[in-house]
């Protein structure tokens, strides 16, 4: 059942007008995760900051927009969405052999009903296709009429056969230039597009606006198979972030501050030398023990200055330390409230009390305990097919929440970029597809396969890195007991791998694999440059 556009597209431009807020405006991670998953699909990448936005079509052109495009464009949403659907009837009525025309030629006439809006005496046959289409739904069946033989019923200039068609009735009831800012257009099209990303969207116009347009910080893990871009992924979308990675000797006094040696200088009129022999001249040293704090007193303090900014605390590795021991007491604070803050506040040890109260600037937000204030993020990576990795128990695990990092095998950055294999050149996402294609047959898990950044977009322009980090991955860590099925029995050493690598084998019995996945790829771009072609036709017609 279809609704009326333009009740609908009065509605959108009512509450455009009365609720829009013109002020700084952040977007949640749902959304951004969201959207970003919906370009990619268009080959379309986006980096976010705090308050804008730099995408990269396809073309390779970019685009810097403000945040408040994406609210701008959540009070077209609906109606975008309504006009997909009505394009989509007039597409399904122009397939189904309407008089024993073509799809062309019925578009054609639909075209031509924008000049000539009377169906009865252009074209009653498509009337008749519709109102049988609609069956007992006579209202929906106006309606449709009336968008393809009346164009300012819903706001529209373009023929509904184009694919801008969307463009003119957005921009119109979002009052915007054509010229400088079509592309909310585009955006409020990619929303409608997809039922999940036009909920999250939707859930932006509930977003509060205030002084500090801050969303809630959090704890936040991200884990996948190596080369996900895990750490890429955090650094696009936290900002004013420390990096520091856990090891197996990082301890709580690394994490969160000790007394330490810290050298004071005497003045004096003595010449003072270094063992090389350099003249020293700040003085004669005298060694003092001085609070020092580590990276997550430092980042929660400066969160507390400046309560207008996010931080982000950000733990690389993080569980190849003992992350329960090098949190300690500081895991309590983990538990955070709806604004993201502390649930709880802890009185820190006497050392650490003693610190903070000596901070002027901040010692009265610590009278009641210490605490993470709500903008401060603590997210971290994690590969869980590491070896040698302390576990995470799971008391400290239900204070983060998780994000997965699937395996891309396309949209990643560096996807065509020629790998030498076998004698001759492919794009890498077909070694990486096919190599974990094969991983798949053999029960290897999921988080042992290889990621597209596994080999990273400096490094793949060097063959070596495909021996030196590929080949001894798979020879050493994922296949090491199924060598003989993954590599074939005439592999027998890493040094037979290797110079058979060099020499031009297919040392990965994946060549045919290849071959036809480059087959299959050029078929469908073949199906959609004849797509492209002949909507370019019915365009120019």
């Amino acid at each position: 059942m279809l609704r009326d556009l333009n009740e609908l597209a009065i509605i959108t431009k009512e509450n455009y007008r009365s609720t829009f807020i013109n002020e700084d405006f952040k977007l949640n991670r749902e959304f951004k995760e969201r959207l970003s998953e919906v370009l990619a699909a268009k080959n379309i990448t986006i980096q976010y900051f705090d308050y804008s936005a730099e995408i990269h079509t396809s073309t390779n052109m970019k685009i810097f927009c403000p945040n408040q495009w994406f609210y701008l464009a959540t009070f077209a949403v609906e109606f975008v969405s309504e006009l997909i659907e009505y394009k989509r009837v007039v597409e399904q009525i122009a397939e189904s052999n309407v008089n024993g025309m073509s799809r062309k030629k019925i578009m054609d006439n639909v075209k031509e009903l924008k000049e000539y809006s009377n169906i009865d005496d252009v074209a009653p046959y498509i009337k008749d296709a519709i109102y049988n289409y609609f069956d007992d739904d006579q209202e929906s069946a106006e309606y449709l009429c009336r968008f393809i033989t009346d164009y300012n019923w819903w706001y529209g200039s373009k023929t509904v056969d184009r694919g801008d068609y969307y463009v003119s009735p957005t921009l119109n009831l979002l009052e915007l230039v054509n010229v400088s800012q079509a592309y909310v257009a585009e955006i409020v099209y990619y929303l409608a597009s997809n039922s999940n990303l036009m909920n999250s969207a939707l859930n932006l116009r509930e977003q509060r606006f205030s002084t500090v347009t801050q969303t809630p910080s959090e704890n936040l893990i991200v884990y996948g198979a190596p080369g996900t871009g895990k750490s890429k992924y955090l650094e696009e979308n936290y900002t004013n972030t420390t990096r520091i990675v856990f090891h197996s000797e990082y301890s709580y006094f690394d994490f969160v501050g000790n007394y330490k040696p810290v050298p004071l200088y005497k003045e004096t009129d003595i010449t003072i030398h270094r063992i090389n022999g350099e003249s020293f001249h700040r003085g004669e040293p005298i060694i003092d023990y001085q609070y020092v704090p580590g990276p997550f007193i430092s980042v929660l303090i400066e969160s507390i200055r400046n309560p207008t900014s996010s931080y982000t605390l950000l733990l690389e590795e993080i569980n190849r330390g003992n992350a329960p021991a090098v949190f300690g007491d500081m895991f309590q604070l983990l538990d955070r409230k709806f604004d993201g803050s502390s649930q709880y506040r802890i009185r820190p040890s006497e050392d650490l009390h003693n610190y903070l109260m000596s901070l002027e600037d901040v010692r009265s937000s610590f009278e009641e305990g210490l605490y993470i204030p709500s903008n401060m993020n603590i997210v971290a990576t994690m590969n869980s097919a590491d070896q040698g990795v302390y576990v995470l128990d799971s008391a400290f695990k239900r204070r983060w929440k998780f994000k997965y990092m699937e395996i891309k095998e396309s949209g990643f950055v560096h996807e065509n970029s020629a790998v030498t294999y076998a004698g001759k050149s492919y794009a890498w996402k077909f070694i990486i597809s096919c190599i974990n294609n094969k991983l798949k047959t053999l029960g290897i898990n999921e988080d042992r396969l290889i990621g597209p950044y596994f080999i990273s977009p400096e490094e793949i322009a060097d063959n070596n890195n495909i021996s030196s980090k590929l080949l001894i991955y798979l020879w050493d860590d994922v296949v090491r007991y199924n060598r003989e099925k993954f590599f074939g029995t005439e592999i027998k050493t890493y040094s037979d791998l290797v110079v058979g690598f060099n020499n031009g084998m297919d040392v990965l019995n994946i060549y045919d694999d290849i071959i036809q996945m480059e087959m299959e790829e050029q078929e469908q771009q073949e199906r959609i440059g004849d797509e492209i072609s002949s909507e370019e036709d019915l365009i120019e017609e």
